[in-house]
Protein backbone atom coordinates (compact mmCIF):
# COMPACT_ATOMS: atom_id res chain seq x y z
CA UNK A 1 0.00 0.00 0.00
CA UNK A 2 1.34 3.59 -0.37
CA UNK A 3 2.20 5.53 2.80
CA UNK A 4 -0.13 8.24 3.89
CA UNK A 5 2.46 10.84 3.01
CA UNK A 6 3.19 9.61 -0.22
CA UNK A 7 -0.41 10.31 -1.24
CA UNK A 8 -1.73 13.36 -2.70
CA UNK A 9 -4.09 15.55 -1.58
CA UNK A 10 -6.99 14.75 -3.45
CA UNK A 11 -6.33 11.22 -2.95
CA UNK A 12 -6.14 11.45 0.63
CA UNK A 13 -9.19 12.93 0.79
CA UNK A 14 -11.10 10.71 -1.52
CA UNK A 15 -9.70 7.60 1.18
CA UNK A 16 -10.94 9.88 4.33
CA UNK A 17 -14.68 10.28 2.34
CA UNK A 18 -14.75 6.91 1.59
CA UNK A 19 -13.68 5.45 5.22
CA UNK A 20 -10.61 4.19 4.49
CA UNK A 21 -8.34 6.94 6.38
CA UNK A 22 -9.03 8.25 9.81
CA UNK A 23 -8.46 12.18 9.99
CA UNK A 24 -7.31 12.31 13.32
CA UNK A 25 -4.95 9.20 12.78
CA UNK A 26 -3.59 11.07 8.85
CA UNK A 27 -2.87 14.52 11.55
CA UNK A 28 -1.14 12.44 14.03
CA UNK A 29 0.74 10.76 11.52
CA UNK A 30 1.83 14.20 9.61
CA UNK A 31 3.17 15.30 13.50
CA UNK A 32 5.23 12.64 14.17
CA UNK A 33 6.93 12.91 10.61
CA UNK A 34 7.54 16.72 11.20
CA UNK A 35 8.77 15.43 14.62
CA UNK A 36 11.08 13.23 13.36
CA UNK A 37 12.83 14.86 10.81
CA UNK A 38 12.82 18.89 11.25
CA UNK A 39 14.27 18.90 14.42
CA UNK A 40 15.64 22.07 14.26
CA UNK A 41 12.71 23.93 13.01
CA UNK A 42 14.14 24.83 9.69
CA UNK A 43 10.95 23.74 7.56
CA UNK A 44 8.23 24.50 9.94
CA UNK A 45 8.83 27.28 12.14
CA UNK A 46 5.86 26.20 14.74
CA UNK A 47 4.10 22.56 14.79
CA UNK A 48 0.06 22.92 15.76
CA UNK A 49 -0.81 19.92 16.69
CA UNK A 50 -3.70 20.66 19.18
CA UNK A 51 -5.51 22.40 16.37
CA UNK A 52 -4.56 19.89 14.08
CA UNK A 53 -6.18 17.15 16.49
CA UNK A 54 -9.35 19.24 16.62
CA UNK A 55 -9.87 20.23 13.48
CA UNK A 56 -9.38 16.72 12.40
CA UNK A 57 -11.93 15.33 14.74
CA UNK A 58 -14.16 17.46 13.42
CA UNK A 59 -13.29 15.91 9.92
CA UNK A 60 -13.71 13.01 11.36
CA UNK A 61 -17.36 13.15 13.20
CA UNK A 62 -18.79 15.45 9.21
CA UNK A 63 -17.34 12.35 7.67
CA UNK A 64 -19.36 9.69 10.06
CA UNK A 65 -22.34 11.87 9.14
CA UNK A 66 -22.31 12.22 5.39
CA UNK A 67 -21.64 15.53 5.72
CA UNK A 68 -17.85 16.44 4.39
CA UNK A 69 -17.42 19.71 2.81
CA UNK A 70 -15.65 18.84 -0.01
CA UNK A 71 -12.95 16.52 -1.80
CA UNK A 72 -10.27 17.71 1.16
CA UNK A 73 -12.20 17.59 4.23
CA UNK A 74 -9.86 15.74 6.53
CA UNK A 75 -6.49 16.15 4.35
CA UNK A 76 -3.76 17.99 6.30
CA UNK A 77 -1.87 21.55 5.25
CA UNK A 78 0.68 23.29 5.86
CA UNK A 79 0.87 27.30 5.83
CA UNK A 80 3.68 29.70 5.27
CA UNK A 81 4.48 31.77 8.42
CA UNK A 82 2.79 35.01 6.79
CA UNK A 83 -0.74 34.07 7.58
CA UNK A 84 -2.23 34.57 10.38
CA UNK A 85 -3.31 31.74 12.51
CA UNK A 86 -5.34 32.77 15.81
CA UNK A 87 -3.06 31.88 18.48
CA UNK A 88 0.19 30.50 16.97
CA UNK A 89 2.79 33.16 16.18
CA UNK A 90 2.97 34.36 12.94
CA UNK A 91 6.78 35.63 12.35
CA UNK A 92 7.38 36.18 8.58
CA UNK A 93 10.73 34.36 9.41
CA UNK A 94 12.03 37.26 11.27
CA UNK A 95 13.50 37.59 14.59
CA UNK A 96 11.71 41.25 15.29
CA UNK A 97 8.33 39.68 14.88
CA UNK A 98 8.79 36.75 16.69
CA UNK A 99 6.75 37.73 19.66
CA UNK A 100 3.83 38.40 17.00
CA UNK A 101 0.76 36.39 18.08
CA UNK A 102 -2.48 37.17 15.67
CA UNK A 103 -5.93 36.89 17.77
CA UNK A 104 -7.25 35.26 13.94
CA UNK A 105 -7.18 33.65 11.02
CA UNK A 106 -6.27 35.37 7.80
CA UNK A 107 -8.94 34.65 5.11
CA UNK A 108 -7.41 32.29 3.03
CA UNK A 109 -6.85 29.99 6.29
CA UNK A 110 -10.43 30.34 8.07
CA UNK A 111 -11.31 29.88 4.62
CA UNK A 112 -9.74 26.78 3.95
CA UNK A 113 -10.87 25.59 7.76
CA UNK A 114 -14.28 26.35 6.55
CA UNK A 115 -14.19 23.77 3.62
CA UNK A 116 -12.57 21.08 6.23
CA UNK A 117 -8.45 21.77 5.74
CA UNK A 118 -6.44 20.92 8.81
CA UNK A 119 -3.44 23.33 9.49
CA UNK A 120 -0.41 21.03 10.37
CA UNK A 121 1.83 24.64 11.46
CA UNK A 122 3.72 27.26 10.01
CA UNK A 123 6.25 26.93 7.83
CA UNK A 124 9.40 28.73 7.45
CA UNK A 125 10.27 31.88 5.07
CA UNK A 126 12.56 34.25 3.82
CA UNK A 127 12.57 37.25 6.08
CA UNK A 128 9.56 39.61 5.31
CA UNK A 129 9.57 36.92 1.76
CA UNK A 130 12.02 39.24 0.04
CA UNK A 131 14.33 36.90 -1.46
CA UNK A 132 14.02 34.14 -4.22
CA UNK A 133 16.78 32.37 -2.27
CA UNK A 134 15.19 31.23 1.09
CA UNK A 135 17.76 31.70 3.09
CA UNK A 136 17.32 32.50 6.16
CA UNK A 137 20.15 33.52 8.80
CA UNK A 138 17.88 33.85 11.63
CA UNK A 139 15.99 30.82 12.32
CA UNK A 140 18.11 28.34 9.69
CA UNK A 141 17.32 27.47 6.30
CA UNK A 142 15.59 24.34 5.10
CA UNK A 143 17.90 22.92 2.83
CA UNK A 144 16.58 21.55 -0.71
CA UNK A 145 15.24 18.13 -0.51
CA UNK A 146 16.77 17.18 -3.88
CA UNK A 147 20.55 16.95 -2.99
CA UNK A 148 21.73 14.65 0.04
CA UNK A 149 25.10 15.78 -0.58
CA UNK A 150 25.06 19.36 -0.83
CA UNK A 151 23.39 22.12 0.94
CA UNK A 152 21.38 24.15 -1.27
CA UNK A 153 19.08 27.07 -1.86
CA UNK A 154 15.21 25.51 -1.86
CA UNK A 155 13.93 28.27 -3.55
CA UNK A 156 12.05 31.29 -1.62
CA UNK A 157 10.73 32.57 -0.22
CA UNK A 158 8.23 29.64 0.41
CA UNK A 159 11.39 27.73 1.57
CA UNK A 160 9.78 25.61 4.26
CA UNK A 161 6.18 25.76 2.36
CA UNK A 162 8.39 23.83 -0.60
CA UNK A 163 10.25 21.66 1.76
CA UNK A 164 7.24 20.45 3.81
CA UNK A 165 5.67 18.62 0.44
CA UNK A 166 8.87 17.99 -0.89
CA UNK A 167 10.06 15.91 2.19
CA UNK A 168 6.32 14.77 2.74
CA UNK A 169 6.11 16.68 5.80
CA UNK A 170 2.77 17.60 4.05
CA UNK A 171 0.46 16.91 1.19
CA UNK A 172 0.32 20.51 0.08
CA UNK A 173 1.22 24.04 1.10
CA UNK A 174 -0.12 27.03 0.84
CA UNK A 175 2.43 29.97 -0.03
CA UNK A 176 2.62 33.62 -1.36
CA UNK A 177 4.43 34.65 -4.84
CA UNK A 178 4.94 38.41 -4.94
CA UNK A 179 7.82 38.01 -7.37
CA UNK A 180 8.36 34.00 -7.73
CA UNK A 181 8.00 32.91 -4.36
CA UNK A 182 5.81 30.02 -4.92
CA UNK A 183 7.20 29.20 -8.54
CA UNK A 184 10.97 29.38 -7.35
CA UNK A 185 10.87 26.74 -4.77
CA UNK A 186 8.78 24.50 -6.74
CA UNK A 187 11.28 24.51 -9.71
CA UNK A 188 13.27 23.93 -7.68
CA UNK A 189 12.52 20.86 -5.52
CA UNK A 190 9.96 19.14 -8.04
CA UNK A 191 6.65 20.37 -7.49
CA UNK A 192 3.81 22.38 -8.46
CA UNK A 193 3.30 25.89 -7.78
CA UNK A 194 0.83 28.16 -8.67
CA UNK A 195 0.83 31.71 -8.77
CA UNK A 196 -2.53 33.35 -9.19
CA UNK A 197 -4.45 36.82 -10.12
CA UNK A 198 -3.11 39.74 -7.82
CA UNK A 199 -6.18 40.59 -5.84
CA UNK A 200 -8.59 37.33 -6.90
CA UNK A 201 -8.12 35.61 -3.54
CA UNK A 202 -7.67 37.79 -0.44
CA UNK A 203 -4.58 38.76 1.25
CA UNK A 204 -6.07 40.21 4.39
CA UNK A 205 -4.57 38.70 7.54
CA UNK A 206 -1.17 38.01 5.18
CA UNK A 207 2.24 40.06 6.24
CA UNK A 208 2.58 42.08 3.43
CA UNK A 209 5.88 42.53 1.42
CA UNK A 210 4.27 44.68 -1.15
CA UNK A 211 0.36 45.28 -1.43
CA UNK A 212 0.70 45.52 -5.35
CA UNK A 213 2.51 42.01 -6.31
CA UNK A 214 1.54 39.56 -3.40
CA UNK A 215 -0.19 36.74 -4.24
CA UNK A 216 -1.55 33.53 -2.85
CA UNK A 217 -0.31 30.21 -3.79
CA UNK A 218 -0.14 26.93 -3.21
CA UNK A 219 2.48 24.60 -3.61
CA UNK A 220 1.77 20.72 -4.68
CA UNK A 221 2.49 17.22 -5.82
CA UNK A 222 0.69 17.71 -8.59
CA UNK A 223 -1.79 19.89 -10.76
CA UNK A 224 -5.04 18.61 -9.73
CA UNK A 225 -4.24 19.33 -6.19
CA UNK A 226 -3.63 22.85 -7.10
CA UNK A 227 -6.64 23.40 -8.76
CA UNK A 228 -8.45 22.05 -5.88
CA UNK A 229 -6.72 24.26 -3.27
CA UNK A 230 -7.37 27.35 -5.44
CA UNK A 231 -11.42 26.83 -5.73
CA UNK A 232 -10.97 26.62 -1.69
CA UNK A 233 -8.50 29.52 -1.30
CA UNK A 234 -10.87 32.17 -4.22
CA UNK A 235 -14.49 30.07 -3.36
CA UNK A 236 -15.16 29.56 -6.36
CA UNK A 237 -15.43 26.08 -8.11
CA UNK A 238 -12.83 24.66 -8.73
CA UNK A 239 -11.31 24.61 -12.57
CA UNK A 240 -12.71 21.15 -14.30
CA UNK A 241 -9.43 19.43 -15.62
CA UNK A 242 -11.47 16.31 -16.97
CA UNK A 243 -10.69 16.09 -20.89
CA UNK A 244 -7.83 18.48 -20.54
CA UNK A 245 -5.67 18.41 -23.53
CA UNK A 246 -3.18 19.56 -25.79
CA UNK A 247 -4.74 19.45 -29.22
CA UNK A 248 -4.31 22.21 -31.39
CA UNK A 249 -3.79 24.37 -28.22
CA UNK A 250 -1.70 27.49 -29.53
CA UNK A 251 1.21 27.90 -27.09
CA UNK A 252 3.58 30.42 -27.24
CA UNK A 253 7.59 30.18 -26.71
CA UNK A 254 10.01 33.69 -26.63
CA UNK A 255 12.95 33.86 -28.52
CA UNK A 256 14.32 36.38 -26.64
CA UNK A 257 14.38 37.57 -22.70
CA UNK A 258 13.11 34.36 -20.69
CA UNK A 259 16.51 32.43 -22.35
CA UNK A 260 18.85 35.01 -20.81
CA UNK A 261 21.76 33.14 -19.22
CA UNK A 262 19.54 30.00 -19.15
CA UNK A 263 22.29 27.24 -17.85
CA UNK A 264 23.07 24.25 -20.91
CA UNK A 265 21.36 21.76 -19.00
CA UNK A 266 17.99 23.64 -17.86
CA UNK A 267 17.94 24.74 -21.52
CA UNK A 268 18.10 20.93 -22.77
CA UNK A 269 15.37 19.90 -20.29
CA UNK A 270 12.89 22.61 -20.83
CA UNK A 271 13.39 22.50 -24.80
CA UNK A 272 12.55 18.83 -24.46
CA UNK A 273 9.63 19.10 -22.48
CA UNK A 274 8.00 22.32 -25.48
CA UNK A 275 8.95 19.63 -27.94
CA UNK A 276 7.00 16.69 -25.88
CA UNK A 277 3.60 19.34 -25.63
CA UNK A 278 3.69 19.87 -29.44
CA UNK A 279 4.07 15.71 -29.84
CA UNK A 280 1.37 15.92 -27.57
CA UNK A 281 -0.82 18.16 -30.15
CA UNK A 282 0.24 22.03 -29.32
CA UNK A 283 0.82 23.85 -31.70
CA UNK A 284 3.99 25.64 -31.06
CA UNK A 285 5.05 29.09 -32.35
CA UNK A 286 8.39 31.33 -31.36
CA UNK A 287 8.59 34.57 -31.37
CA UNK A 288 10.01 37.90 -29.38
CA UNK A 289 8.48 39.57 -26.11
CA UNK A 290 9.85 42.86 -25.99
CA UNK A 291 8.11 43.57 -23.04
CA UNK A 292 9.68 41.30 -20.52
CA UNK A 293 13.04 42.87 -21.16
CA UNK A 294 10.64 46.44 -20.71
CA UNK A 295 9.19 45.50 -17.45
CA UNK A 296 12.66 44.42 -16.00
CA UNK A 297 14.41 47.35 -17.43
CA UNK A 298 12.21 49.99 -15.42
CA UNK A 299 11.66 47.56 -12.55
CA UNK A 300 15.44 47.53 -11.71
CA UNK A 301 15.42 51.09 -10.53
CA UNK A 302 15.34 52.02 -6.75
CA UNK A 303 12.26 53.28 -6.61
CA UNK A 304 9.88 50.51 -8.27
CA UNK A 305 7.35 49.43 -6.57
CA UNK A 306 8.23 46.45 -4.46
CA UNK A 307 11.56 48.13 -2.80
CA UNK A 308 9.20 51.42 -2.22
CA UNK A 309 6.38 49.34 -0.64
CA UNK A 310 8.92 46.91 1.14
CA UNK A 311 10.15 49.39 3.14
CA UNK A 312 7.41 52.29 3.73
CA UNK A 313 5.85 48.75 5.00
CA UNK A 314 8.63 47.75 7.28
CA UNK A 315 11.53 50.13 7.27
CA UNK A 316 10.98 51.91 10.44
CA UNK A 317 10.99 48.27 12.49
CA UNK A 318 14.39 47.51 10.56
CA UNK A 319 16.07 50.75 10.63
CA UNK A 320 15.56 50.01 15.28
CA UNK A 321 17.15 46.74 14.82
CA UNK A 322 19.43 46.91 11.79
CA UNK A 323 21.34 43.98 13.53
CA UNK A 324 18.64 41.78 14.22
CA UNK A 325 18.07 41.05 10.57
CA UNK A 326 19.89 39.42 7.98
CA UNK A 327 22.68 41.61 6.27
CA UNK A 328 21.37 40.84 2.51
CA UNK A 329 17.76 41.73 3.85
CA UNK A 330 18.78 44.93 5.55
CA UNK A 331 20.54 46.47 2.36
CA UNK A 332 17.54 44.91 -0.24
CA UNK A 333 15.10 46.75 2.06
CA UNK A 334 17.09 49.74 2.18
CA UNK A 335 16.51 50.23 -1.70
CA UNK A 336 13.74 51.68 -1.19
CA UNK A 337 14.74 54.26 1.39
CA UNK A 338 15.20 57.26 -1.01
CA UNK A 339 12.88 56.95 -3.27
CA UNK A 340 10.79 59.76 -4.80
CA UNK A 341 7.37 59.51 -4.89
CA UNK A 342 6.89 60.66 -8.20
CA UNK A 343 9.88 58.21 -9.66
CA UNK A 344 7.63 55.28 -7.98
CA UNK A 345 4.49 57.16 -9.52
CA UNK A 346 5.98 56.70 -13.13
CA UNK A 347 7.31 53.48 -12.74
CA UNK A 348 4.08 52.37 -11.80
CA UNK A 349 2.35 53.65 -14.82
CA UNK A 350 5.17 52.75 -17.60
CA UNK A 351 4.80 49.38 -16.09
CA UNK A 352 0.71 49.46 -16.46
CA UNK A 353 1.41 50.55 -20.22
CA UNK A 354 3.79 47.26 -20.98
CA UNK A 355 1.13 45.07 -19.07
CA UNK A 356 -1.53 46.20 -21.51
CA UNK A 357 1.31 45.75 -24.81
CA UNK A 358 2.36 42.64 -23.68
CA UNK A 359 -1.03 40.89 -22.79
CA UNK A 360 -2.48 42.42 -26.39
CA UNK A 361 0.27 40.53 -27.85
CA UNK A 362 0.05 37.27 -26.72
CA UNK A 363 -3.82 37.13 -26.49
CA UNK A 364 -4.27 34.58 -29.35
CA UNK A 365 -2.48 32.30 -27.51
CA UNK A 366 -3.75 29.74 -24.72
CA UNK A 367 -0.75 30.15 -22.93
CA UNK A 368 3.42 31.20 -23.19
CA UNK A 369 5.96 28.80 -22.35
CA UNK A 370 9.41 29.37 -20.99
CA UNK A 371 12.22 27.86 -18.21
CA UNK A 372 10.69 28.88 -14.70
CA UNK A 373 14.53 29.60 -13.29
CA UNK A 374 17.37 29.68 -15.34
CA UNK A 375 19.38 27.89 -13.47
CA UNK A 376 19.17 24.83 -10.96
CA UNK A 377 19.34 25.18 -6.96
CA UNK A 378 23.09 26.78 -5.87
CA UNK A 379 25.11 25.52 -2.89
CA UNK A 380 23.91 28.05 0.00
CA UNK A 381 26.83 27.85 1.69
CA UNK A 382 29.05 30.54 -0.67
CA UNK A 383 25.89 32.84 -0.43
CA UNK A 384 25.67 33.85 3.32
CA UNK A 385 28.23 36.19 3.55
CA UNK A 386 29.32 37.50 0.12
CA UNK A 387 26.87 39.88 -0.96
CA UNK A 388 28.09 39.93 -4.80
CA UNK A 389 27.63 36.35 -4.94
CA UNK A 390 24.24 36.80 -3.40
CA UNK A 391 22.77 39.13 -5.01
CA UNK A 392 23.95 37.90 -8.50
CA UNK A 393 22.27 34.46 -7.57
CA UNK A 394 19.15 35.94 -5.99
CA UNK A 395 18.44 37.95 -9.40
CA UNK A 396 18.88 34.38 -11.48
CA UNK A 397 16.71 32.95 -9.33
CA UNK A 398 13.82 35.71 -10.00
CA UNK A 399 15.37 36.22 -13.81
CA UNK A 400 11.67 34.82 -15.38
CA UNK A 401 9.66 34.52 -12.54
CA UNK A 402 9.35 38.01 -11.61
CA UNK A 403 8.36 39.29 -14.68
CA UNK A 404 4.95 37.69 -14.50
CA UNK A 405 3.94 39.40 -11.45
CA UNK A 406 4.97 42.90 -12.95
CA UNK A 407 2.60 41.98 -15.86
CA UNK A 408 -0.02 40.47 -13.92
CA UNK A 409 0.09 37.32 -15.58
CA UNK A 410 -1.43 33.92 -14.09
CA UNK A 411 1.09 31.16 -13.92
CA UNK A 412 2.10 27.60 -13.02
CA UNK A 413 5.46 25.85 -12.70
CA UNK A 414 5.58 22.01 -13.24
CA UNK A 415 8.81 19.51 -12.70
CA UNK A 416 9.71 18.81 -16.48
CA UNK A 417 12.98 17.11 -16.08
CA UNK A 418 16.10 17.55 -14.33
CA UNK A 419 19.89 18.86 -15.01
CA UNK A 420 22.88 18.03 -13.16
CA UNK A 421 20.36 15.36 -11.55
CA UNK A 422 18.43 18.46 -9.96
CA UNK A 423 14.60 19.42 -10.91
CA UNK A 424 14.20 21.86 -13.65
CA UNK A 425 10.50 23.51 -13.96
CA UNK A 426 8.30 24.49 -17.06
CA UNK A 427 6.43 27.88 -16.61
CA UNK A 428 3.21 28.20 -18.19
CA UNK A 429 1.90 31.72 -18.36
CA UNK A 430 -1.76 33.01 -19.10
CA UNK A 431 -3.88 36.41 -18.25
CA UNK A 432 -5.08 37.33 -15.29
CA UNK A 433 -8.03 35.80 -14.16
CA UNK A 434 -7.18 33.11 -16.47
CA UNK A 435 -6.47 30.35 -13.62
CA UNK A 436 -8.47 27.89 -15.20
CA UNK A 437 -7.41 28.00 -18.47
CA UNK A 438 -3.59 27.76 -17.07
CA UNK A 439 -4.32 24.70 -15.05
CA UNK A 440 -6.18 22.84 -17.81
CA UNK A 441 -2.70 23.24 -20.05
CA UNK A 442 -1.00 22.71 -16.94
CA UNK A 443 -2.82 19.00 -16.58
CA UNK A 444 -2.49 18.36 -19.76
CA UNK A 445 1.05 19.62 -20.23
CA UNK A 446 1.65 17.36 -16.86
CA UNK A 447 0.25 14.15 -18.58
CA UNK A 448 2.10 14.76 -21.65
CA UNK A 449 5.55 14.86 -19.57
CA UNK A 450 4.62 11.86 -17.83
CA UNK A 451 3.40 9.90 -20.45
Amino acid sequence: MTEWHDMSALALGTAIGAGKIDPVELARHFDRRIADADPKKHIYLARTPERAGAEALAARERQKRGLRRGPLDGVPLSWKDLYDSAGTATTFGSALLRERVPTKDAVVLRRATEAGLVCLGKTNLTEFAFSGLGINATFGTPANSSDAKIERCPGGSSSGAAASVARRLAPAAIGSDTGGSARVPASWQGLVGLKTTNGLIPTEGALALSTTYDTVGPLTQDVADAAALFGILAERAAPDLRGASLAGAALLVPKDYMWDGVEPGVARAVEAAIERLGRAGARLERAAIPEFAEAIGIASYAANPVNVEAYALWGEAIERRPKDVYHQIVDRMRMGRDAKAIDAYKIHAALGDIARRYHARVAGYAAVLAPTVIGIAPAIAPLVDDKPAYTKANLAALHNTRVGNLLGVTAVTLPCGTSEGLPVGLMIMGPPLGEGQILRIAKAAETALVA
